[in-house]
């Protein structure tokens, strides 16, 4: 599984989030941005992005250039040259529109793919929907609404299988799992 995340209640339903915002960084405008997306080299290729500000307007960034810096991540938009300039943009979520997100190889899905998914054990038993899916350092985790409980399943290929085309997760029957 791969992100690009769901984006904000305020984008679009066509599009996908691939990055936020964060603090500006050095005095020439540039801005940390927390990835999103596995695919870091397409922020190499942007000329413009969309970006939704926490009040929910949305605004057409032309990129001026995108880097790693360190372990983290920069970005510069044409026309923001200091660092109140680009604070406006703080904690806004950057996004494509999904017909621009990559290929992904087989069995391997976006979390806006597995969001929604229906969950049910290897017996047959209904567990629940998947509401979201929590990227940690070891796997991924899914979080599973189970008539308003949480089941936390890990997203690991020995416990979940997925059904992409039925919208289905089928985890292994582990006491104490779900």
């Amino acid at each position: 599984m791969t992100q690009p995340n769901h984006p904000s209640p305020e984008a679009r339903s066509e599009d996908v989030a691939i990055g936020k915002l964060q603090k500006p960084r050095g005095i020439k405008g540039e801005i940390f941005c927390h990835l999103l997306t596995d695919f870091v080299e397409r922020f190499s290729d942007l000329e413009t992005i969309t970006a939704i500000l926490p009040n929910g307007r949305r605004e057409t960034l032309t990129v001026q250039s995108a880097r790693m810096y360190g372990k983290r991540f920069a970005m510069k938009f044409k026309g923001y040259n200091t660092p109140e300039a680009v604070a406006t943009y703080r904690n806004s979520q950057l996004v494509v529109p999904k017909d621009e997100t990559f290929e992904l190889p087989e069995d391997t899905f976006y979390v806006y793919d597995i969001v929604g998914m229906s969950v049910e054990t290897s017996s047959g038993d209904v567990v629940g929907l998947v509401k979201e899916v929590l990227s940690l350092p070891g796997n991924d985790v899914y979080v599973v609404d189970r008539k308003g409980e949480e089941v936390l399943i890990p997203a690991v290929r020995e416990l979940v299988t997925i059904d992409g085309e039925a919208r289905k997760i089928v985890v292994q029957s582990l006491e104490g799992l779900v």
